[in-house]
């Protein structure tokens, strides 16, 4: 049929192309393949020379064709056109959004674009409903763990949006190496394993994401080398008492130099460390800032599609001057920042940028990008700070993970030193947009519990 479809109408193809796919897989899934199921049933009931042989490879053979019908192929096969359709009908001059359309040649380039329409109209496809586990099961060979510290983990996109093109399943993150068995003192490396995949595209909710899933991911820390912060003396172990700036990499942009030093005191060691210490900041009834710029790092450019996480360890009681008291203590990367009102705290106090959209390099950007850390408005007294971690997040099977010690008393972590996670939520027919885009290898739109491209 020949014609010039609207953004309606090209929804409604996409809505019924989808409806055709989820009534297959539900059919196959819960009628056909499910345990007691008419496969099962058939299997169960062969007798005799002919049937156990002959239709138990009929059914393999019914089964590979069910597969083929719902793989990833096939939905990318179905979602490929409908994106061509969508890019041949939007005006881009209209948008804003330069070469949509002719400009793209492929569905992921199509697919970026059109979700940046979505964003830009403010359309949503009905969520998948997950429920992401942020909170770590812990354990160290079916014991206690010995290691401490925290994963911490974004599900948002630099538009708020859920990132919702992710298998829900239980994902273990265990010790693989430590300081004894090949690799640095806190720099330890963690392996990822989630649950078995299905064999075929049968019962794919029912499974886990198999070995797309295994990777490591390295344990953060202020020192050099994997896992290390992009910053330079994140530890604060350069230092030149007779220089300005003191600090190798760090800049003093408000406050005096005689209030800044080096401590003794120290949270914990470092890959590369030959000093362990930390910044002294002393109150001298003035703010007092530090800084370190995009050139003065270990890297020269930041990755647009990766977030950042920057954080300090900081006390106010176990430096060698004076408890801090009172003020604000914050930390800045670019337009980002978190504070805390300097109290009454007691040992190694961790500081951390939220888990939110504001981690991305689109929302924290600024001309010239830098990081500070920043004490305001105290009374008296000495913070001393240590440990400072600017680095990007680890992408394990759609969303991001910054493994890291935070414990006011360190411990490293050990051998089998595990932290599981289990999402839950997810369903198919919850979110059937969502989810053949998903299946399709594509990604996700913005979702909500009341979308505007409804689903079949």
């Amino acid at each position: 049929m020949a014609g010039t479809p609207t953004e309606v109408e090209i929804q409604a193809i996409w809505r019924n192309a989808v409806d055709v796919l989820e009534t297959l897989r539900a059919q196959i899934d819960a009628t056909q393949a499910v345990a007691g199921g008419k496969w099962d049933v058939l299997l169960q009931s062969l007798e005799g020379d002919y049937t156990p042989a002959e239709l138990s490879a009929w059914v393999a053979n019914i089964r590979a064709g069910c597969s083929d019908l719902i793989s990833p192929t096939v939905a990318q096969q179905m979602l490929a056109p409908i994106l061509f359709e969508y890019a041949a009908r939007i005006d881009a001059d209209a948008t804003g959004i330069q070469g949509f359309g002719s400009g793209y040649r492929s569905a992921s380039e199509l697919f970026r674009a059109l979700y940046d329409w979505f964003v830009l109209k403010g359309h949503t496809v009905e969520s998948r409903a997950i429920t992401y586990d942020a909170t770590a099961t812990t354990g160290n060979g079916g014991g206690s763990i010995i290691g401490n510290g925290a994963m911490a983990r974004l599900t948002l996109d630099e538009n708020t949006h859920d990132i919702e093109a992710c298998t829900v399943e239980t994902k273990r993150f265990k010790c693989v190496a430590d300081q004894n068995s090949g690799v640095n003192e806190n720099a330890e490396v963690f392996e990822v394993l989630g649950e078995a995949a299905s064999p075929d595209s049968v019962s794919r909710s029912s499974f886990g994401s198999g070995a797309s899933t295994n990777t490591t991911v390295v344990s953060k820390h202020a020192g050099q080398g994997s896992g290390g912060t992009l910053l330079t003396n994140g530890s604060f172990s350069t230092f030149d008492n007779t220089a300005a700036p003191k600090f190798a990499g760090w800049t003093l942009t408000a406050g005096a130099e005689a209030s800044v030093g080096q401590d003794v005191a120290y949270y914990r060691t470092h890959p590369g460390a030959t000093v362990d210490a930390s910044l002294s900041i002393t109150w001298a009834a003035t703010t007092i800032t530090l800084k370190q710029t995009l050139a003065s790092m270990r890297v020269s450019r930041l990755d647009p599609d990766t977030p950042y996480v920057f954080r300090v360890m900081w006390a106010r009681d176990l430096g060698a001057g004076a408890n801090g008291t009172g003020g604000t203590l914050t930390i800045r990367c670019g337009s980002n920042s978190k504070a805390v009102t300097v109290a009454a705290q007691t040992g190694w106090q961790e500081l951390i940028l939220d888990m939110n959209q504001e981690l991305w390099p689109r929302q924290f950007n600024q001309d010239p990008f830098d990081v500070e850390i920043e004490w305001s408005g105290a009374t008296s007294g000495e913070l001393i700070i240590d440990d400072a971690i600017f680095a990007p997040m680890d992408l394990v099977d759609g969303t991001y993970w910054f493994l890291r010690g935070n414990a006011a008393t360190h411990t490293p972590w050990l051998l089998d030193d595990s932290l599981v996670f289990t999402d839950t939520g997810g369903a198919p027919a919850t979110g059937k947009v969502q989810w053949w885009l998903y299946v399709a290898g594509l990604g996700y739109l913005p979702s909500s519990g009341s979308p505007s491209f409804a689903d079949p």
